[in-house]
C-alpha cells in the first residue's frame, strides 16, 4: 500500500517451517506489489478519523511524503498534535519529532507492532510498503473480478502477522482488505482501501480503514488531496531535517 498509515519493520513472529504457496499466488502477490509502488514520489493530505473505546471520535490532520520505502509524515491539527512528525527511513530505523520536548526520539523497534499515537494502525503497518519478500502466496479463491490470497511468511522470514488474507481486485491489481492473523491464527486487525483513483498509472484509494478487532478500536484516513512524482529532495527524509 503506498500510503503513510499504509500502513512504522520488527519482526515479532517467526514462521515455522516453510509456508504453503503457489506460483499464480505469488504471481499476484508480486503484481500488486508493483502496482502499490509505481510512483517515485507520492504526497498526500489526509484528515484522519480515530475512534477509542469509551472516547468521542477525533479527528486530525496531516500531510504524508514518500519516496521509495522512505516516509515523512506531519500532523497538522489538531492543536495538541501539530507539528508531530514521524519519519521511516527503513523498516528498522523509525523516528518521531515531538514537538511539547522539541527532540527527535528513535521508535524502540519492540514497540513497533503497537498502535501509534492513539491509532489503530501500528508503525509496523505504516512501514509497509510491498509483502511479495517476506510473504508467500496462495490463492484461495478467484471470481472473474478478484483473487482471495493467503500470504504467509516465507521459510526463515520474520513478520508481524502469521497470516495475512487479501482480497485483491483484478481491475488494478490493489487490495480491498486485508485480513491481519496472529500467531494463534486470530483475525486481529481488519484493513479496507476503497474508492480508488488514478493519475495515469498509479493509483491510490482514496479512504483507508483499519479495525483493532482487539483493542475495539478503529482509524479512518480519507484523502484530501495528493501529488504524483512531485520532485522531493532526499534530505527531507533525514533525521536532522525532521526537528526543523
Amino acid at each position: 500500500m503506498a500510503v503513510f498509515f499504509g500502513t512504522l519493520v520488527a519482526a515479532t513472529l517467526t514462521a515455522s517451517g516453510t509456508a504453503r504457496a503457489d506460483a499464480a499466488g505469488d504471481k499476484v502477490l508480486a503484481a500488486m506489489d508493483a502496482a502499490m509502488n509505481r510512483a517515485k514520489t507520492l504526497t498526500f493530505e489526509y484528515e484522519v478519523i480515530n475512534q477509542e473505546p469509551g472516547k468521542a471520535e477525533r479527528k486530525l490532520g496531516m500531510t504524508v511524503k514518500l519516496k521509495g520505502d522512505k516516509r515523512l509524515g506531519e500532523f497538522l491539527a489538531p492543536a495538541d498534535m501539530k507539528g508531530t512528525k514521524v519519519l521511516i527511513i527503513s523498516p528498522t530505523q523509525m523516528y518521531v519529532f515531538l514537538p511539547a520536548f522539541g527532540k527527535v526520539r528513535r521508535i524502540a523497534s519492540h514497540t513497533a507492532d503497537q498502535g501509534f499515537l492513539g491509532l489503530a494502525f501500528s508503525q509496523d503497518d505504516m512501514a509497509t510498503t510491498s509483502y511479495s519478500g517476506a510473504y508467500t502466496g496462495r490463492i484461495a479463491s478467484e471470481t472473474p473480478t478478484q483473487w482471495k490470497l493467503i500470504a504467509t511468511p516465507r521459510a526463515g522470514q520474520a513478520t508481524t502477522y502469521s497470516k495475512i488474507q487479501l482480497t485483491v481486485n483484478k481491475d488494478k491489481t490493489l487490495p480491498s482488505e486485508l485480513r491481519y492473523s496472529n500467531a494463534a491464527g486470530t483475525n486481529i486487525k481488519t484493513e479496507t482501501r476503497s474508492n480508488y483513483t488514478c493519475e495515469g498509472n498509479v493509483c491510490s484509494p482514496t479512504e483507508l480503514k483499519m479495525v483493532d478487532n482487539t483493542r475495539g478500536n478503529w482509524t479512518r484516513l480519507v484523502r484530501k488531496s495528493w501529488k504524483v512524482n512531485e520532485t522531493i529532495a532526499d534530505d527531507v527524509f533525514s533525521v536532522r531535517s525532521l526537528g526543523e
